[in-house]
């Protein structure tokens, strides 16, 4: 052969060369970046295109808005399909908002170098205090609760979960309820019983100069469903939607109900 080469024989055990790669840590932050905006590429409004605010869908089509952007439209058809839209079947959709803020924050985490406390993580290999580089309101509030051995956030709280529930599984917000130090009623409570009224127990995460720091049972139906449950506001006996329970949870804080 030229040049007296010998040729070369690969094994097939042979391990291949490894692809190049990015220095470590960067490549996971991009993928998280990516992924990041793939999802907020789902959360923008069929009218605008912006990512959503408050956002609604008109009841008769699977189309989401911003609440602004279809205030025009209320009664009439909606924009992009021309279904007729009744004003009975428009309401903001709660839980997708609250992904939305979810969103915002993982963006702050991702981007803001005051938040990044999983990129220091990554590029440091090794762990930081997370207080330099928490997500402020709920989380911080829940860490600083756990710190200075405070009750936890439904301590003093009983719940009871009526009717059906598909949005958010009945088996996941009792957990929630455990988790958080609160109590779960097989009963409907009633505010005339006797039962009712022999606890004495206090919400103490509810604001000092509220009457629902009085309240200590809450009887939880599920907003998005059709599922419509006689009100009750009565002494110690409140009724709240799920996306009000949810709301708690997420903020760390024991949020007040309309009247």
């Amino acid at each position: 052969m030229p040049g007296n080469r010998q040729p070369r024989v690969r094994c097939g055990n042979e391990p291949r060369p490894a692809p190049a790669m990015e220095p470590a840590g960067r490549g996971a932050w991009a993928h998280s970046r990516a992924a990041l905006g793939r999802l907020e590429n789902l959360l923008r409004c069929s009218r605008c295109a912006n990512i959503l605010k408050e956002p609604v869908c008109l009841g008769g089509c699977e189309h989401i808005f911003c609440s602004d952007c279809v205030s025009d439209c209320l009664g009439t058809r909606c924009p992009v399909c021309h279904t007729p839209a009744w004003i009975q079947d428009v309401k903001i959709n709660r839980q997708l908002d609250n992904m939305i803020q979810l969103c915002s924050k993982l963006r702050n985490l991702i981007h803001d170098s005051k938040l990044s406390g999983v990129k220091v993580c990554i590029q440091r290999k090794v762990c930081v205090q997370e207080e330099k580089y928490e997500i402020p309101d709920g989380p911080q509030r829940s860490r600083l609760n756990r710190q200075q051995l405070l009750p936890r956030l439904f301590d003093g709280c009983y719940f009871y979960f009526g009717g059906t529930f598909t949005h958010h599984p009945k088996d996941s917000l009792i957990k929630l309820v455990t988790a958080a130090g609160g109590q779960v009623l097989s009963r409907k409570p009633k505010p005339d019983s006797d039962v009712t009224q022999t606890i004495n127990t206090v919400a103490y995460h509810a604001k000092p100069d509220s009457d629902q720091r009085f309240c200590t049972q809450y009887i939880i139906y599920e907003d998005l469903s059709n599922y419509c449950p006689e009100r009750v506001r009565q002494g110690k006996v409140w009724m709240a939607p799920s996306s009000w329970f949810i709301d708690c949870v997420t903020s760390f804080e024991l949020l007040p109900l309309d009247s």
